[in-house]
């Protein structure tokens, strides 16, 4: 066994998100590669990291770029690569390269690879275990001639076929001798753009089939199960449209025969991973045509009539872990059973009323169907998302599942209608047809349906009254109509970007201070003051509260020179505590300690400020006296300044060793009392003011630099303010420092009603994070203390 901890998905679209999601599910890290096309595509954001590939290519030979691929996946520490389907996803150069790396390759061995990315070696596989084939030519033919030669043999009509590749592309039926030429050469060179090899061969084309696949996975301890099968019927120029999962038209006595014709083969080669073997069926007889060995467009449909995540198996499969283990948990052949229909439509970006152009351009609206038994599954599907030439028109997959083919299919229908999109043309009336025509709903349709069907193309072109409502008010609105006057354009001032000093200098502040003249002589100096100070928070609290601590020290070093220049009259920031410690560790994957040392080496003149919960440090436990100690003395040697020293029940004890090593450390000890209740309230006796005085000389005496008062809930109001500040003043001789959050809306006159009862430093945060986290203050208070003016800005 061995554990994938990361996985890179060499694809792009939905497919990627599919994978992604999965990893997720199974605790995996994600990385995704973009083109340079793709900068703005979703799959990109789904991911836990993305990196460009293929920088200077072509839109699609970017994703083909194998080299580019691995040198990101050494880069990100990625384990394992999953192709998804299409581009590199039956690639043999992949596998052999990711072999070679040591990475694991989330799919088929290379053998079993080059076995079935070739449709002539496949076909030999197939003969050999048994299966019927359809005729055609032994291997591949070496030029037009031989390929007219198997014609003039074998008659008309035939199919010129890629031996590389899949999807419909390569692909060519000729019906009569004078389309051979045309035909062979549009074939050959469609493969060579599509595959890289125009290696063809020809075959005899059966008229008007079923086209039916069945879903396989095997393991590497030679367990092989068939899914049950698909059909993929409803097909346009070989590309499926609608697929369902059972077909609703082969007899039990078929279906066995050909998901049991389908393990013989997978069983013969060994088969590992999961693979489709495809098949068509015509009457009572069915022939082998090729096997795809990777994940299909249409696994949705099979996941939702069997319950098994087939890419959680694919993962877990690459692992090392059995069909039939406890983490994989799939059931024996004789155990699995179909639960009810699903059916897949595949909603594009392309014209069915102008040969399915696809069409391209911004999404200006996007809303979609749900509810009970739908799966969505969406690669660029949003509001403003951009639609390029350069891929694949696939915008999503709608999937319904019921417990009857006409319950799923009504769901269908539903969900088609509901979907808005506006700004781009979709083939959604289209599939209204399709799934409402009466040889859909009894499965009488072969892959010559959407041919031969022509009032499937007979719908009522959108109004899209609300998009040409909004189009033509800002139209009027800009360029006026009669009787309506013409408005000038809003003229918007060019942005003020503040630019920094070059010389790359910062003013002196506290940290010079507290260097200069140590915590004596701070104290000292912050006694001196005639204005309040300011602790600011963002660093720690703001974000921790907003953005539960999931900034990047990447993006808080970004702008931690800007406010040493721009803040430096602060007294401290706060920046460092318990859930900034914990998270780097476990959700960022970062040092805590670099980001100290980092961020100190940035902002070298103001104060640094952590939260230290007396006993339990940054932990959430108590650790013994000594683990106490030598952790403030790491932290004061690394950048800490100020040590907010607390306990959530003010035991004052607890809090003892702290301020001793905090002292001894040549740091300030802000000793802080946890605020609760209400000391103008006398049916809260318990905590009345005496309570708080007697606190507050407790901890003086213990050797606080600062008393703290931590107000985490909000529950100080103003004139409880005013009184405890004033009376506090009156009992201790150190500075105060209070902390609020403005969860009241009542945080501006607390701090104003403090600030008149002589408060020393207040806690604040930048506007962007004032959502209800320490109070900020963006005016000017006036307010008066020992007959002075005291300004705070």
């Amino acid at each position: 066994m061995k554990k994938i901890n990361k996985v890179l998905v060499a694809n792009r679209g939905e497919i990627a998100i599919r994978v992604f999601r999965a990893c997720t599910e199974l605790g995996i890290r994600t990385v995704a590669v973009y083109s340079r096309e793709d900068s703005g595509s979703y799959h990109r954001y789904k991911a836990d990291e993305a990196y460009i590939v293929g920088v200077g290519k072509k839109p699609i030979d970017a994703y083909l770029d194998i080299e580019g691929i691995l040198q990101i996946a050494r880069k990100s520490g990625a384990d394992a690569i999953h192709p998804g389907y299409g581009f590199l996803s039956e690639n043999i150069e992949l596998a052999r390269r990711c072999e070679e790396e040591g990475i694991i390759f989330i799919g088929p061995s290379i053998e079993q690879l080059d076995m079935f990315g070739d449709k002539v070696k496949a076909k030999e596989q197939a003969l050999l275990a048994g299966i019927p084939v359809i005729p055609g030519s032994d291997g591949p033919v070496a030029n037009l001639e031989e390929a007219i030669a198997f014609s003039e043999e074998s008659g008309f009509p035939l199919m010129v076929k890629a031996s590389l590749g899949g999807g419909g592309r390569g692909m060519r039926i000729v019906h009569k001798p004078e389309e051979m030429k045309e035909s062979y050469e549009r074939a050959q060179s469609e493969a060579k753009a599509a595959f890289g090899s125009d290696e063809m061969y020809v075959e005899r084309f059966i008229e008007n089939p079923k086209h039916i696949e069945v879903q396989i996975l095997g393991d590497h301890q030679g367990n092989i199960v068939h899914l049950f099968e698909r059909d993929c019927s409803v097909q346009r120029r070989h590309q499926k449209v609608v697929e369902t999962a059972p077909s609703v038209s082969l007899s039990e006595e078929l279906r066995m025969k050909i998901c049991n014709a389908a393990v013989d083969l997978m069983k013969k080669v060994q088969y590992i991973n999961a693979g489709t073997v495809e098949f068509l069926v015509a009457g009572d007889e069915f022939y082998f045509i090729e096997v795809n060995p990777r994940i299909q467009v249409e696994h949705t449909i099979t996941e939702m009539i069997t319950g098994i995540d087939i890419v959680h198996s694919q993962i877990l499969i690459a692992e090392g872990h059995s069909l039939h283990s406890e983490e994989v948990q799939i059931p024996e052949q004789n155990e699995l059973e179909i639960n009810g229909f699903a059916i897949q439509s595949r909603v594009t970006t392309e014209d069915p009323l102008n040969h399915f152009m696809p069409d391209t351009g911004r999404i200006m609206a996007y809303r979609t169907g749900g509810g009970f038994g739908v799966r969505l599954d969406a690669g660029n599907g949003f509001q403003g998302a951009e639609i390029t030439p350069y891929y694949d028109s696939l915008l999503v997959k709608l999937s319904t599942h019921a417990m009857t083919f006409k319950q799923a299919a009504a769901k269908m229908v539903r969900n088609l209608k509901e979907f808005r999109i506006r700004g781009i043309k979709t083939n959604i009336p289209f599939l209204v047809n399709v799934i409402e025509h009466e040889q859909f709903m009894t499965g009488k349709y072969d892959t010559s349906f959407i041919d031969q069907t022509p009032e499937l193309f007979t719908f009522a072109k959108s109004k899209d009254r609300g998009t040409k409502m909004l189009s033509y008010i800002g139209t009027v609105t800009v360029n006026g109509f009669p009787g309506v006057e013409k408005r000038k354009k809003p003229v918007f001032p060019e942005p003020r970007i503040p630019t920094l000093a070059v010389d790359h200098s910062v003013t002196p502040g506290t940290k010079q201070i507290l260097e200069e003249k140590g915590a004596a002589g701070l104290i000292k100096w912050i006694e001196q003051q005639n204005k309040v100070l300011v602790t600011d928070t963002t660093f720690r609290d703001a974000h921790q509260s907003l953005l539960a601590t999931r900034v990047r020290s990447y993006d808080l070093l970004h702008i931690s020179a800007q406010t040493s220049k721009m803040l430096p009259d602060l007294f401290s920031l706060e920046m460092w505590g318990g859930a900034t410690f914990d998270v780097a560790y476990r959700f960022l994957k970062e040092d805590p300690w670099e980001r100290l040392t980092s961020l100190r080496r940035n902002i070298p003149n103001v104060l640094f400020q952590m939260l230290l919960r007396a006993s339990n440090a940054v932990g959430y436990k108590n650790y013994a006296d000594n683990v106490i100690r030598e952790f403030v003395q790491q932290s004061a040697a690394t950048g800490v300044d100020v040590f907010r020293i607390f306990d959530s029940l003010n035991w004052v004890k607890g809090m003892e060793v702290a301020i001793d090593t905090v002292r001894d450390s040549g740091k300030v000890a802000e000793a802080a009392i946890c605020y609760t209740g209400d000391i103008n309230d006398p049916s809260r006796a318990k905590y009345n003011v005496e309570y708080y005085k007697h606190l507050a000389k407790e901890l003086e005496n213990l050797g606080a630099h600062i008393l703290g008062i931590k107000d985490m809930a909000g529950l100080l109001k103003p004139q409880a303010a005013y009184r405890l500040i004033s009376e506090l003043k009156e009992s201790v001789n150190i500075p105060i420092h209070l902390h609020t959050h403005d969860t009241s809306a009542n945080g501006i006159f607390t701090y104003a009603k403090a600030i008149e009862a002589g408060i020393d430093i207040v806690d604040t945060a930048l506007g962007s994070m004032r959502s209800n986290i320490s109070t900020k203050l963006k005016f000017t208070v006036i307010c008066f203390r020992r007959n002075r003016e005291k300004t705070y800005i």
